[in-house]
This record gives C-alpha cells, sequence and structure tokens, in this order.
C-alpha cells in the first residue's frame, strides 16, 4: 500500500458456485443489515463492534461471501445460533412480526415476515432460513491497512431440501455476524474530537465522536483491493438497515434528517449483547430502499455512507483531576502574588 493510502469503506463482494445450471448471467439479490455498537452502549466499554447481517437470495448461486473492513480483525462470531434460540429477538432485529419454526433441520431456522401487522395477508410475508454458521465456514485475515472476512456458504445445501417440505422452495437465507476489530488499531471510521485534555479547548467534560460508515464507496478503498475485486462479483443491494446503537444520555448533533430511533428492550436483547447497566439504550435507524422504476426494472443501490455525529461524556475522571488541580494551582499563584504586593507596599 502507497504511503497515505487508507482504507474507508466496507466493501461486499462474492464468489459464484461453480455448478453447469447456474449461468454466468445470474445476478444476485442482496439485504444488508448493520448494527454498530457503540463503546458506551455495552459493557465492557471498549471498541466499538459491528454486525453484519446478509439477506442473500438464490443461495444456490453464491459460494462465498466476502466482505472487506477498513480496520484490522480481532475475531468474527456467528450470531444465528443465538437469533435461532430467541424468537422475541427475532422481531426485535427486523422490527416486525415474525414467524419462526425452529429444528426444521440442523442450523437452519424457518422466518415468515408478516411486516408490522400481524393480521396481514399471506401475499405480504416473506419467508427465508436463518443458518447458523459453523466456526469453520468463517475465515478472515488482515493485508496491510484493511481486514477481510470470507463466509463460505458453498456447501451449506445438501441436495436434498426438496424432501423437506418447510425447506422446499426456499433459496432465500439469512445470515449474521459479529465483527470485533482489535483494539490497539486505528479505526478510520471513527474520529473523536477534543479526546485529549486541553481545558483551553473544552471544559464541558465531553467529547465528540464522528461516525463515516460507507459500504461500496470505492473512492475509499485502495488499488490493490480494486484489483482483487475486480475478479470478483458485486450483489444487486436491495436494501441497506444501518443502526447506531448509543447510550441515552449521547446527544446525536448531526447527520441524515431521515432516520427513527427507538429504545431497546434490555431484556429482550440480554443474550445477545451485555448492554451499559447504567444507561439506556437508543438504536438509530438509516434506511435506504432500491428504487422501483417499474414492474421488471430496479435500481439497485451501488453505494452507501452515512455520517454521524454524537457528544458523549469521556475521560471524565481526568478531566475533573485537571480542572481540580488547575483550580488549586491559580490558588496558590494568586497567594504568592498577593504576599508578593503586600510585602512590596509595606
Amino acid at each position: 500500500m502507497n504511503k497515505g493510502e487508507f482504507v474507508r469503506s466496507f466493501l461486499l463482494e462474492y464468489t459464484k458456485r461453480e455448478r453447469d445450471d447456474v449461468s454466468k448471467e445470474t445476478e444476485i439479490e442482496i439485504d444488508i443489515h448493520v448494527n454498530l455498537w457503540g463503546v458506551n452502549a455495552r459493557k465492557p466499554e471498549i471498541a466499538p463492534i459491528i454486525d453484519f447481517g446478509f439477506m442473500v437470495e438464490n443461495i444456490k448461486s453464491v459460494s462465498s461471501i466476502i466482505l472487506y473492513c477498513p480496520f484490522h480483525i480481532d475475531r468474527v462470531d456467528d450470531l444465528g445460533g443465538i437469533l435461532s434460540q430467541q424468537p422475541d429477538l427475532i422481531e426485535a432485529i427486523f422490527n416486525e412480526d415474525c414467524e419462526v419454526l425452529s429444528k426444521i433441520h440442523p442450523n437452519r431456522t424457518k422466518i415468515t415476515k408478516r411486516g408490522d401487522n400481524f393480521k396481514s395477508s399471506s401475499e405480504d410475508r416473506k419467508e427465508f432460513i436463518l443458518y447458523k454458521l459453523d466456526a469453520s465456514l468463517i475465515e478472515f485475515c488482515d493485508q496491510d491497512e484493511y481486514g477481510r472476512v470470507e463466509v463460505n456458504v458453498k456447501n451449506i445445501l445438501s441436495g436434498n431440501e426438496e424432501v423437506l417440505p418447510s425447506l422446499n422452495g426456499t433459496d432465500i437465507y439469512y445470515f449474521r455476524i459479529r465483527i470485533h476489530p482489535k483494539d490497539n488499531d486505528h479505526i478510520y471510521i471513527l474520529k473523536r474530537e477534543n479526546e485529549r485534555i486541553n481545558i483551553l479547548q473544552d471544559s464541558s467534560l465531553r467529547t465528540t465522536e464522528i461516525i463515516d460508515f460507507r459500504i461500496n464507496d470505492f473512492r475509499s478503498i485502495t488499488e490493490n483491493i480494486k484489483e482483487e475485486v475486480f475478479r470478483l462479483n458485486t450483489f444487486n443491494i436491495n436494501s441497506i438497515h444501518y443502526l447506531i446503537m448509543r447510550s441515552s444520555t449521547d446527544e446525536f448533533i448531526s447527520g441524515s434528517d431521515k432516520y427513527k430511533s427507538r429504545l431497546l428492550e434490555r431484556e429482550v436483547w440480554k443474550d445477545y449483547i451485555e448492554l451499559n447497566k447504567n444507561n439506556d439504550v437508543i438504536a438509530y435507524h438509516f434506511k435506504e430502499i432500491a428504487e422501483e422504476k417499474n414492474e421488471n426494472n430496479k435500481k439497485y443501490i451501488s453505494s452507501f455512507t452515512n455520517l454521524s455525529r454524537f457528544k458523549y461524556p469521556l475521560n471524565v475522571g481526568k478531566r475533573m483531576l485537571c480542572y481540580v488541580l488547575i483550580v488549586i494551582l491559580i490558588s496558590v499563584i494568586s497567594n504568592l502574588f498577593y504576599d508578593f504586593f503586600l510585602r512590596f507596599f509595606h
């Protein structure tokens, strides 16, 4: 990598399955779900973590899902197993009423989304398979200034799915993973202002965090990655749901005007992630949907960017100590000047 080159965007690609019945012109659609958990939204308060969910249509044509990350990776966890055991958590993640059919097949849970109204007609329903990924199916590595995650889905289908009525005809699969950046690594999508103690610059005991989140922004990747992904395939993105999880005490001071927010139910999320026990957690939901031009023509999402800013307390103890020491120093200096002038005039 050339000096000064940085990766500032996630990049999502895939490889096709080598099958005689898979056309080279087959285009794969995907819905992307992202949860970015802020440092103070959970315990312990360390580096942020990011959850990615991939709703892949026509899974029979996909061999692997490849995600490039703008940071080095400490570890990657599967979340499908946790979701399969928590129907309430599934509804909370999709924010819809869902019908969950578990234990239909090893590692598979069938989910039917029924929209916001559980009385909705069957025409509004969407069926898909939530798949629990084995650790051997997830590989990751660090290269220069970025990390690379590869989810191998080539062999998850046995070819006998048609035998089970609950699996027959369902070729939409959902995978969900959690990515942990390395704690000591610089994350270019996050920038904190006034993080160092500077009483002349900021005396409010709060810092500003800028989150510059991008997906498939090719201007923000290096030439080396461009050369590599040139040999891969790009998904047709139907929708992107991007959620920033923050403590309720954080102040959201800028970002897109088009967003929704909701308070997380602590009892629902307790097995999914350890939330901050001192404050509630708010989810800020940003979304982008592909434009339907007509019945047979859709303008898919080529890239997604979101810039958000939050203010929150940081290094309060150190800053308070600094201010106390400054007050004491000013008091001592004032007393010295007072004694000096008193003696001088007498």
